[in-house]
């Protein structure tokens, strides 16, 4: 019995143990349940709180100030589309939803640029009536009617954006802008070097070069373009006090393109690609993509170079001038009247040969003559070949003139074994007059190098002809003019 009363208490205090262990778990459960409801009752007033709050949108304030009547419907419509969106969506945008708050944002900055858009031209509009009120539109665009173009456009805008088919605000001002730049009358920029290049294409400034026996044809006279191409060129130079002269050619000397090999480019990025020598490798040109070369050009940077500045003033004031003539090349002219150019030539020519005779003659007249080579000549008229060693003839011992130069070189030639008997291979060297006022040439021998005269009829050939100076070719073609006689002239008795 002992035993059995044991065993049951044991087993009572084991139930015991088990029974505080349940109570202990309901215990814990009814706390995290009264938690929970806590927690719950928390997060709704919570809510509510939230609703009570989100019902009211945190908006941004927009006035109407600085704005023109004409833009102040279509502003408020804007902001009432902003406010009606922020309301509509104010407790889910206070709950954080990040879509939605980046629509507000967005709608806002977009509010601020409409109402600094519409402030400007407000300001324009403004500025231009007060042109008007002061008589000075006299630079406003006018329109077809003949009021203010601006004033024009403000009554379409207000028309197209009124009613049943009406257009946006933005798309009006599209068709009808009234900002301030786009109502004045701008005088369009003129390449001031056009006038220069068209005044050099007229006919003052052309001379007739040749004639087809039918038209004359005509071209810029070269001096007129040099001289064209000088005063460009000082005009694209920046002056001593660090600015340009003419701010026209200030543009061209900033902003000029050019196409160098099909490629469009700055004329400032052209010099350095092609004329810039650097003053340490004297390499020319080849250099791309360099600012801090293209400051030496700049006459407001600190590294601005005159020396440079005035080497591109000259590669551009090539560059343009090229440009400029390049379509005003030869062309026809009136009606040819007279001598073709050829006969024109031939006459000019002809004159100058005559008159050329006659001063030689007179010259000749008065000039004693000297024995040069055992020859009498008159050596002030004496004129060199140019490459006389190529000049090369074979010539009679017996044409020479002087007999004492004439034994010399026949000794010479009897010792040449290239030389057959009575001939000499000489070399023209020049021609001059003799006594008798007859041309003669100036020959040496080639292996003996002894020289003498002969008639230039003994040498005459077209390659020696064309080797004389222009004053030997008329030397050669000098012929003594005929002298008129009178009966006084002759003897009565």
């Amino acid at each position: 019995m002992a035993g059995e009363g044991l065993f049951f208490a044991g087993t009572v205090l084991k139930n015991n143990r088990d029974l505080i262990k349940e109570d202990m778990a309901r215990e814990e459960l009814a706390l995290k349940k009264e938690q929970l409801e806590l927690q719950k009752q928390a997060a709704a007033d919570k809510r509510k709180d939230a609703r009570s709050k989100g019902q009211k949108a945190n908006l941004q304030d927009y006035s109407l100030d600085g704005i023109n009547p004409l833009f102040v419907s279509d502003f408020q419509s804007n902001v009432g589309g902003y406010q009606d969106f922020a309301n509509n969506n104010a407790m889910s945008i206070y709950d954080g939803d990040t879509g939605l708050k980046n629509e507000q944002s967005s709608q806002e900055r977009d509010l601020s640029a409409l109402s600094n858009n519409y402030i400007s031209l407000s300001s324009d509009i403004t500025s231009l009536d007060s042109l008007v009120k002061n008589n000075k539109g006299g630079q406003l665009k006018l329109a077809e009617n003949g009021e203010y173009l601006y004033v024009h456009n403000m009554s379409k805008i207000g028309e197209v954006t009124q009613g049943e088919n009406a257009i946006s605000m933005s798309e009006a001002l599209e068709l009808y802008p009234i900002d301030a730049q786009s109502m004045i009358n701008k005088t369009e920029w003129v390449d001031p070097t056009k006038a220069l290049f068209d005044a050099d294409d007229s006919n003052d400034n052309r001379k007739v070069v040749s004639n087809d026996g039918e038209y004359n044809y005509t071209e810029i006279e070269p001096q007129k373009k040099a001289n064209t191409q000088a005063a460009i060129t000082n005009s694209l130079k920046v002056n001593s006090q660090g600015f340009h002269n003419d701010t026209n050619y200030k543009r061209l000397y900033d902003t000029k393109l050019l196409t160098i090999e099909g490629n469009e480019m700055t004329a400032k990025e052209a010099f350095f690609l092609e004329a810039y020598i650097d003053p340490e490798t004297e390499q020319v040109g080849g250099i791309t993509g360099s600012d801090s070369l293209l400051e030496m050009l700049d006459p407001e940077s600190e590294r601005f170079d005159k020396d440079v500045s005035n080497a591109y003033a000259e590669y551009l004031g090539k560059k343009i001038s090229e440009e400029g003539y390049e379509n005003k090349g030869r062309k026809q002219g009136g009606k040819f009247v007279g001598e073709t150019s050829a006969e024109k030539k031939n006459r000019e020519d002809e004159e100058a040969q005559l008159q050329y005779n006659i001063d030689i003659y007179n010259d000749i007249k008065s000039t004693a003559t000297v024995e040069e080579l055992g020859y009498q000549v008159h050596a002030s008229k004496y004129t060199g070949a140019e490459n006389s060693q190529n000049n090369k003839v074979d010539i009679k011992l017996s044409d020479i003139k002087g007999t004492t130069q004439g034994t010399a070189m026949e000794t010479a030639s009897t010792n040449d074994i290239d030389s057959e008997n009575g001939m000499a291979k000489v070399i023209v060297l020049g021609v001059t007059l003799d006594g008798d006022g007859q041309v003669v040439a100036r020959v040496r021998h080639v292996k003996s190098e002894t020289e003498a005269y002969v008639s230039w009829n003994k040498v005459a050939s077209k390659q020696i002809y064309d080797a004389m100076r222009p004053e030997g070719k008329q030397l050669i073609d000098y012929k003594q003019p005929e002298t008129k006689t009178t009966a006084g002239d002759f003897d009565n008795g």
